[in-house]
């Protein structure tokens, strides 16, 4: 029962607390003793378990009245300790007393001084407020406290307190349903949660970590976007699989946090109509959260989704005994979510087993919580534009500061800018003494080079034919001996008698993929004769799709999308030469390309010409790699983005057809930035 005066109930309490503290926050000493209140406060925690919070409280009441040399921040943990208390869902919250203890926080840190001093507690008591004011369910308040904490925590650079705001803010966002931005926040939560300095504490590195990356999931899979959902889930199960050997303490809160993702995961392939799969994963994460001490409440949500599972396949003697099971459940847990859905499922089984009475009972039951819920929910309304108003405040204040640099930055670019007038001015003054004596020496240069220029493209090409000759020996004599020599010598260490107990398969997919890269070496030595065949007439458009679509199952495999843009053209080509072309500038660009990036093919028609080029956004071609690029056996080969071998040639042969074709085959590349192909070709 709230009292009828709220502010005198508060201010009793903090002087109740104050009596027993026997404090005065002026007289508090600068020195903490960490290790004293660490032993209180375990103290405190086994009679909270063992006798109940009030003994707890009590007692350490009695220990502070007892600890007259007690710091600002043995205070601060005392009143802490005692809020989280009042706070604990395992016993009543009694949130007028919350309220107290985090006043008293507040007091504690009252003078300026040490608020600046310890600037990261008190933006704490912030968020303290904060997820108070939510429970109470003045969301508007409890997103202003928030958002303040986030912009003190911002000013002390530490990303771990930061992240706990951001991931505040998305669990709000998430509340009023706009995923897109609860994903947002808790995308930036997890940056921040990454790059903070914290050193042993559990929750910033490694609880926060993985509940990000699992609720970036749920968002999407709200979001009706089961692929992202899904590659989310893996990364959450993947981190806890590569750090959970870090803390060995930890294995029940590890089991209980792949358990809800199983569900979360059942839940996605539930829609996608994949039942098995969700029926496996919901069983498990039921077997691991129903048992005592675990996250029982997932588990409840679990059976109701497994009940569905049984109510879709008609296994009604399964679902009515999961039914049963988790009303069972219910009358010891109670679960709001999980008893709306336990009668929508009563109401659907009753339904298929024809008690009609029945399951229009549970379906008034389910209709009656649901629109409880929904009135519960309504308060969120309009918790949106209090957030944008927060952050136009914010951005506003962070205008001002922008301004106030603003002045001093353009008083240094005046100083500059004179400066570098004056040095313009004498580089000027030079270049006019110079300029006579350049142009001739530059005239006599172009001369020179000129003559040098096709000395060296004679010599260039006389070479270039004979390195052609000798590199393919060369080929042939290496890297067809390699995968050669690696078959053969798998095929031996297969036949001994002493490897008959192991397993082959290792051996078996050396042979494999030795056999593969000579196929794909072979082949390019097949293709290396640029001699046109046959001309025929071919329509671009469709020849071009036609190729995308050979490759795109390759492209998919790294998670890649081929976008083609193209018009109507009709030239003459040799089809199957030409198409050699362009197979091997995606097939290049798929290679060259991380995962999840985009490859565009175009085609341009112009008046003489069309012209074709295939964009990547690759890891773009190095400055020293560009001139050999098209050189038959170049050194400049490199592996893929995934390690897939490159033998240099196809590049080389697909200059040869295109020029064969009257062509021309050029590229654009920065480093690290992608790379653009062109092929262009004459239209008549």
């Amino acid at each position: 029962m709230k009292s009828g005066h709220p502010l005198i109930g508060r201010l009793s309490w903090v002087l109740l607390i104050c009596w027993f503290s026997s404090c005065d926050f002026y007289a508090i000493r600068n020195t903490d003793h960490q290790a004293h209140v660490d032993s209180l406060i375990d103290r405190a925690t086994v009679l909270k378990f063992s006798k109940g919070i009030e003994r707890s409280r009590m007692y350490l009441d009695s220990a502070y009245a007892r600890f007259p040399e007690a710091g600002v921040m043995d205070y601060y943990r005392k009143y802490d300790f005692l809020r989280d208390n009042y706070f604990d869902d395992s016993f009543k919250p009694d949130y007028e007393k919350v309220q107290s203890y985090i006043d008293s926080m507040f007091w504690v840190l009252e003078p300026g001084i040490l608020r600046e001093k310890y600037k990261k507690n008190y933006a704490r008591i912030y968020l303290l407020r904060g997820s108070l004011l939510y429970h109470q369910r003045r969301y508007e308040e409890a997103y202003s406290q928030f958002f303040q904490g986030k912009v003190l925590m911002e000013s002390t650079f530490d990303s771990c307190q930061s992240s706990q705001y951001t991931s505040r803010i998305a669990g709000m966002n998430y509340q009023e349903k706009n995923y897109i931005k609860a994903a947002t926040y808790y995308k930036q939560a997890f940056r921040e949660v990454m790059t903070c300095s914290n050193g042993g504490n559990f929750d910033d590195l490694f609880a926060s970590r993985q509940g990000y990356l699992s609720n970036i999931g749920l968002c999407y899979s709200k979001l009706e976007l089961p692929d992202s959902a899904l590659h989310y889930y893996d990364q959450a199960l993947r981190f806890i699989g590569q750090n959970e050997h870090k803390f060995p303490n930890q294995k029940d809160f590890m089991a209980m946090a792949r358990a809800v993702i199983y569900g979360n995961q059942a839940t996605i392939y539930l829609q996608q109509g994949d039942l098995p799969q969700a029926e496996t994963l919901l069983k498990e994460s039921i077997r691991i959260n129903r048992q005592t001490g675990y996250y029982n409440r997932d588990a409840q949500l679990s059976q109701a989704k497994l009940c569905e599972v049984y109510l879709t396949n008609n296994r009604l003697e399964m679902a009515r005994k999961e039914l049963l099971s988790l009303k069972t459940s219910l009358d010891t847990l109670q679960h709001p979510d999980a008893l709306l859905r336990w009668h929508h499922l009563q109401s659907q089984y009753f339904e298929k087993v024809h008690q009609i009475s029945q399951a229009h009972y549970h379906l008034k039951n389910y209709h009656a919580l649901r629109d409880y819920s929904d009135q519960e929910k309504a308060v969120f309304k309009g918790m949106d534009q209090a957030l944008l108003n927060l952050d136009s405040q914010h951005k506003i204040e962070l205008l001002n500061k922008k301004e106030e640099l603003n002045r001093l930055y353009l008083m240094g670019a005046a100083a500059i800018l004179l400066m570098a007038f004056v040095i313009a001015y004498l580089i000027w003054h030079s270049w006019q003494r110079t300029q006579k004596n350049l142009l001739k020496l530059a005239a006599l240069n172009r001369q020179i080079i000129g003559r040098n220029t096709q000395l060296q493209t004679t010599l260039t090409e006389l070479e270039r034919s004979q390195q052609e000759n000798a590199r393919l020996l060369q080929v042939v004599a290496h890297d067809l001996r390699t995968p050669i020599g690696a078959i053969s010598m798998a095929v031996d260490l297969l036949l001994e008698d002493q490897l008959r107990v192991h397993k082959p398969q290792y051996f078996l997919e050396m042979i494999k993929s030795s056999s593969a890269n000579s196929l794909v070496l072979i082949d390019n030595l097949l293709h290396s004769n640029a001699t046109i065949n046959k001309m025929e007439p071919v329509e671009l458009q469709e020849f071009l799709a036609s190729c995308v679509d050979m490759l795109e199952l390759k492209a998919l495999e790294k998670k890649q999308s081929i976008h083609l843009e193209t018009n109507m053209a009709r030239i003459l080509v040799d089809r199957q030469k030409m198409w050699r072309v362009i197979s091997n500038l995606i097939t290049n660009a798929i290679k060259f390309s991380p995962p999840e990036s985009t490859i565009t093919v175009g085609l341009e028609k112009r008046d003489d010409t069309v012209q074709i080029s295939v964009k990547d956004q690759g890891i773009g071609i190095p400055a020293p790699l560009k001139a050999s690029i098209f050189d038959l056996f170049t050194a400049a080969r490199r592996p893929g983005t995934a390690g897939e071998k490159s033998f240099g040639m196809g590049l080389a042969i697909s200059r040869q057809i295109v020029e064969a074709h009257r062509g021309k085959l050029w590229f654009e590349s920065e480093e690290h930035q992608g790379t653009t192909f062109y092929v262009e070709l004459p239209a008549k």
